[in-house]
């Protein structure tokens, strides 16, 4: 894990390395557990994902992983996929329900823009169910603007509506 520096002392910011898979899968477990209805990836498939498939994901994408307290609260994921064809995406966003509204969804966020502008990416995009309407206020407060694309998409045998969002960063 590479710490990176933060504002406020009580959050930490870590990415996470192909080492780290414990850490992001126990993580990525326990928001697909809080919040299973947010997320297009599901604790049957996920659960059952290896230790290669793992060490993957942390290869190709930069996951960061947030401490409140020293304690592990959050996730994001920058999705730098080389086939995606639309840029970078943030992805995976979760952060544990006692520490909402306490600013380590900001911090999560700042290091995914950060890290994505390190990168080249001119945009960052995201996408998020129609219905959850406090992501998309946490979004649009942290400057997103949006919906830029609307689709239907099927999701453990139902059809949900996604929004996209984006921002232009530097």
């Amino acid at each position: 894990m590479l710490e990176l520096p933060t504002r406020d002392p009580q959050i930490s910011v870590f990415r996470l390395e192909a080492d780290d898979w414990p850490t992001a899968r126990a993580m990525r477990l326990q928001a697909l557990s809080d919040s299973p209805d947010a997320f297009l990836g599901g604790m049957s498939a996920e659960g059952e994902y290896d230790e290669k498939h793992w060490r993957g994901l942390l290869e190709v994408h930069v996951w960061f992983l947030a401490r409140l307290d020293g304690e592990p609260v959050g996730l994001a994921k920058l999705n730098r996929s080389p086939e995606e064809d639309d840029g970078m995406h943030l992805e995976a966003m979760w952060v544990a329900p006692f520490a909402r509204l306490r600013g380590v969804g900001e911090v999560l966020v700042s290091a995914v823009e950060s890290t994505a502008f390190a990168l080249g990416a001119q945009l960052l995009r995201l996408w998020v169910f129609a219905e959850i309407e406090s992501a998309h206020r946490f979004y649009r407060q942290l400057g997103y603007s949006g919906p830029t694309r609307i689709q239907a998409i099927k999701v453990n045998d139902r059809v949900r509506i996604e929004e996209e969002y984006e921002k232009y960063l530097g």
